[in-house]
């Protein structure tokens, strides 16, 4: 495991340098730890998770555990089997609620709210702004009311206590706790919430615990794109009362992650799944304090294995919770510690009493620090002569790295080198892959009078400098350690040291500078030595003799990632870069996919030792943002991202953690950010940078149609004319992930969203000859809102024939549609696909069009010169034979305004009269056409008239002069009927 190496200060002749860290202790009047005798009643409650003691009701098709839950009682067993149990329920703690609390300011769409009381605080959706609140945590807040007031609205809690009288959720309302830590909600009155609400989707279930006071109760509605096998979770954490007044309900198809237990009720609907696994159990039972108490495992001491004597020695005791001291037991602790020889003393960090060579340690947060002092040089044996609690294994001692077994002992050297800080007396301070730091080569000796440093050497030297990689206990070809631009050999940890030379310069105070670089990561260790020549030590005829002067640097530093990122690996198991509004797509929504989170240098080079520590690294991945679509859905937040499995070394990427199995339930790009376990690595604290990661793009695993249906434009009789663009079809489409969940990022905002056409087929089938392919018309709408496409068309139509020769009718016109083009190359789901047509196979919708070829047709009408003249209109259609009255057009209007004299073949005057009106039975109804008497002389005579129709029920027309038009025409007559000596012979160029 890596250690935190804030312990590892060098002593100044006074006392040793140490931190403590500070408990807050915000949460006064919460919830107290249980007893051991609560703690045994938490535990049989926990045997069941889901219990309603007062009654236990649920809906079809619900299960838990994927077991399907049946049978009557007050709980589902975690294997489904409902029985009846009657078990004791813990209190609360404060057994009341502090009403006299509450109070206070009213907030709306406030951020970082800090702990204390308030009114009612609010979300308000305003423009096109997310309804937000977010609170800072770290305390207690005691607030009347918290409501959503806005669909879409989310609530970030940071870890604390929240006493609430009442909780409103409007639809489709998030609840997530940022930053990650245990949220703890004392209900007085109620949460109520619409649909679609969810509680903690992706955090811990034992970080969200929610409380009901006497008389409280829970009712939250359906989730309705869920089901019994969705694996959205809805509410993941715990529902807990010690009251019989308080009730749970939930709506449709909703999954719940984590405990009920109530004395009071519980009903669920159709389709719920609850998700009790043995570790959420153990999760839930952790969170609320009755987890398996820890133990000392065994005690390992920390040490540097030489030392210059007027330096101390800092030793570290661990307490470890497991055999490969990955956890450590946090209780109190006190450890008697003993430096063996006469000579050495103890002294400051976590020392209570000491008496020589030995020592005892008090500390409570897993490990303890001292000072072992000994100006007269010697060779320390460390042991750990007691402890409590005991530890169930023996002692160990390690190097200063944490990973290298030794002897115990410790060597204090009268003269040697030190390797420091830039300040020449603390240890070396973490730093960054590929970045300068300056640390202080010294050469000292210790005056053993006086127990202080002075200079060994001065001026030039040429000294030996060397590298040892301590964790990773490997170093990496191609990797470099440069001092002062120059290259340092790297070693192996326990290998035979190989040295390089420099030519450094010392000062008076035995001191030169060095300027560190190194392009990988690692706990590393400098080791320092020069040959010392005998010399003169002021007595001409006596001579200091020969030696080597070692020496270590002061503390095991840490060079850190400078960069972490997150990247998604393709098919092959390589880095994938993200794409946006171009390029090409990732994976679909849903899909699961490999991811790394990778180390890189100054210099964004690959730090190849990250992933190869000797206890790997809780390293992880959250998400962050939507990089695209922007502004993205409110919808598309980190309850899509799913992360379910751990991120352990690459076996085949270096410098990489990978995990498997990751999820994003949305469109587009999603921004992930890297994180170190505790923002630290191997105890140096954080990467310089953890920006962002782009990851996608991530498209539509399929298009699906909800709803579709053709209707005839003349509804009334059930047709449609050719050319008549009036036929509707309604539609609405969603684009779904692999989950079948709807993308709501798939919108305005997504560039190359799908583009539909819409494709026919008759029945008998159509031919190639019919050329439906250019015929059929329909404007389809292209804009996708919120992952869905509507279809309102009012404008759909077979056109005429070119050469408008009339065929049909086509009484059984299916319509079905198609993608025809996207982005990405997405389609509907085959089993969706079931319509042939010779323009390829589509989706159908629901009904059919009858498409006939129509006109309409004038009559001659002869009458006398006293009386208005009728006008006969009808409605024709082809048959397929020929042309015949069409009795079921109900729909085709006509007006008086559109009736025109072509030209008058006796000089009378008329003009056009009626109302307008609607063909019945495909004739002119109750409100007919008429031309009125002629006034004035002459009175008899003949005309020529025509009516202007629509385009779709003109007709190439011809008279015997060979004249063509579309409008009908025909002759009027007033008076004594002449024969056809002038009568309009027309012809019909169709036929």
């Amino acid at each position: 495991m890596g250690f935190n190496n804030r312990f590892w200060l060098p002593l100044s002749i006074s006392a040793l340098v140490f931190a403590a860290g500070v408990l807050n202790s915000g949460i006064a009047n919460a919830q107290t730890t249980p007893s051991a005798a609560q703690c045994e009643q938490y535990n049989d409650l926990f045997d069941y998770g889901i219990i309603g003691e007062s009654g236990f009701e649920y809906g079809n098709n619900s299960e838990i555990n994927d077991n399907v839950i049946d049978g009557t009682g007050n709980t589902p067993t975690p294997i489904g089997q409902v029985e009846t149990v009657d078990l004791q329920f813990p209190p609360l703690s404060p057994s009341t609620f502090p009403s006299s609390q509450t109070g206070g300011a009213d907030l709306v769409n406030a951020t970082t709210i800090a702990p204390g009381s308030y009114g009612t605080i609010s979300t308000d959706k305003r423009g096109n702004a997310t309804p937000l609140v977010t609170f800072s945590g770290g305390g207690t807040y005691y607030i009347e009311e918290l409501t959503f007031e806005g669909r879409d609205s989310e609530a970030q809690l940071g870890p604390g206590d929240y006493f609430i009288e009442r909780l409103d959720l409007d639809n489709n309302s998030y609840i997530n706790i940022v930053p990650q830590g245990q949220v703890r909600l004392f209900v007085r009155d109620y949460i109520i919430g619409d649909n679609n609400i969810f509680v903690n989707s992706s955090g811990p279930v034992g970080d969200m615990l929610v409380f009901l006071y006497d008389g409280a109760y829970v009712n939250l509605g359906n989730y309705n794109e869920g089901g019994a096998s969705n694996t959205v979770i809805n509410f993941n954490g715990l529902i807990y009362s010690p009251f019989a007044s308080t009730s749970v309900t939930l709506g449709n198809n909703n999954n719940y992650q984590g405990a009920i237990l109530t004395p009071g009720t519980i009903t669920v609907g159709n389709n719920t799944n609850f998700d009790y696994s043995p570790e959420v159990q153990e999760d839930l039972l952790e969170a609320i304090g009755c987890g398996p108490q820890p133990s000392i495992h065994h005690l390992r001491i920390r040490h540097p294995q030489s030392v210059v004597s007027c330096y101390s020695a800092v030793v570290e005791v661990l307490a470890c919770a497991d055999a490969s001291c990955s956890q450590l037991y946090n209780g109190n602790v006190a450890v008697d510690l003993s430096a063996g020889a006469n000579g050495p003393v103890w002294q400051g960090g976590d020392v209570v009493s000491s008496n020589g060579a030995s020592a005892t340690l008090n500390f409570a947060n897993g490990s303890g620090v001292a000072g072992l002092q000994w100006p007269a040089g010697g060779t320390a044996t460390l042991a750990a002569t007691g402890s409590s609690p005991a530890p169930v294994a023996a002692s160990q001692c390690v190097d200063s790295s944490g990973t290298v077994a030794t002897d115990c002992t410790v060597d204090f050297n009268t003269a040697g080198f030190i390797v420091a800080a830039a300040d020449g007396q603390s240890t070396i301070p973490s730093s960054f892959a590929g970045v300068d730091f300056t640390t202080t080569l010294r050469a000292v000796q210790t005056n053993t009078t006086t127990g202080a440093c002075e200079a060994r050497l001065s001026g030039p030297q040429a000294v030996e400098l060397a590298v040892q990689c301590s964790n990773p206990t490997q170093c990496q070809a191609g990797q470099e350690y440069q001092v002062n631009g120059e290259t340092v050999a790297l070693n192996n940890a326990g290998s035979t040291l190989n040295y390089s030379v420099f030519n450094l310069t010392f000062d008076s105070s035995g001191t030169t500078t060095l300027t560190n670089n190194y392009t990988d990561v690692g706990l590393l260790r400098m080791h320092a030595r020069v040959d010392l020549n005998a010399s003169a030590n002021g007595n001409p005829t006596v001579n200091d003799p020969s030696l080597v002067l070692v020496g270590t640097s002061l503390n095991d530093y840490v060079v850190k990632p400078h960069t972490l990122t997150v990247q998604a690996l393709d098919s092959s198991g390589q880095p994938v870069a993200a794409t946006t509004d171009s390029g090409a797509g990732y994976a679909a929504a849903g899909e699961s996919f490999s991811a790394i989170v990778r180390s890189f240098n100054a210099n964004g080079q690959v730090t190849p030792n990250f992933g190869n520590e000797v206890t790997p690294l809780a390293v992880s991945a959250s998400f962050d943002s939507v990089a695209y679509p922007l502004p993205s859905h409110p919808n598309a937040d980190a309850s899509k991202l799913q992360l379910p499995n751990p991120f352990t070394p690459s076996g085949s990427l270096a410098g990489a953690y990978a995990s498997d199995a990751v999820v994003w339930n949305e469109a587009g790009t999603v921004n992930l950010r890297a994180a170190l376990p505790n923002n630290s690595y191997l105890g140096g604290g954080d990467a310089f940078s953890r920006p962002p990661s782009p990851i996608g793009r991530f498209y539509p695993a399929h298009f699906t149609l909800l709803t579709g249906s053709v209707t005839d434009s003349c509804s009334a009789g059930d047709f449609s004319y050719m050319g008549d663009a009036a036929a509707l079809l309604d539609a609405t489409l969603e684009a779904r992930s692999v989950d079948n969940l709807r993308l709501y990022n798939y919108g305005e905002y997504y560039v190359g969203t799908a583009v539909l056409t819409s494709v026919v087929r008759n029945t008998p089938a159509d031919t190639s000859a019919d050329d439906f392919t250019s015929r059929w018309q329909a404007t389809l709408p292209t804009t996708w809102i919120d992952g869905q496409l509507l279809l309102a068309v009012n404008d759909a139509t077979l056109q005429k024939r070119a050469d408008l020769t009339p065929d049909g009718p086509f009484t059984a016109i299916e319509v079905g549609l198609q993608v025809a083009s996207e982005i990405d190359n997405r389609d509907f789901l085959p089993a969706q696909v079931t319509l042939t047509t010779l323009s390829g196979d589509a989706v159908p919708l629901s009904g059919e069009l009858n498409l006939v070829y129509g006109r309409l047709a004038l009559d001659n009408s002869y009458g006398p010169e006293s009386s208005n003249l009728p006008v006969a209109l009808r409605a024709e259609y082809w048959n397929g034979e020929l042309f015949t009255t069409h009795p079921a057009d109900q729909c085709s209007g006509y007006d008086p305004v559109n009736l025109a004299v072509v030209d008058y073949i006796d000089p009378i005057t008329t003009t056009p009269g009626g109302a307008p009106g609607t063909l019945i039975d495909g004739t002119v109804g109750t409100a007919p056409l008429f031309w009125t008497a002629p006034t004035g002389t002459p009175a008899q005579g003949e005309f020529r008239f025509e009516l202007d129709v629509p385009s779709f029920l003109e007709y190439p027309w011809q008279d015997p002069d060979g004249t063509t038009y579309n409008d009908p025409r025909a002759f009027g007559g007033f008076g004594e009927y002449r024969g056809n000596v002038r009568k309009l012979s027309e012809q019909d160029l169709t036929q």
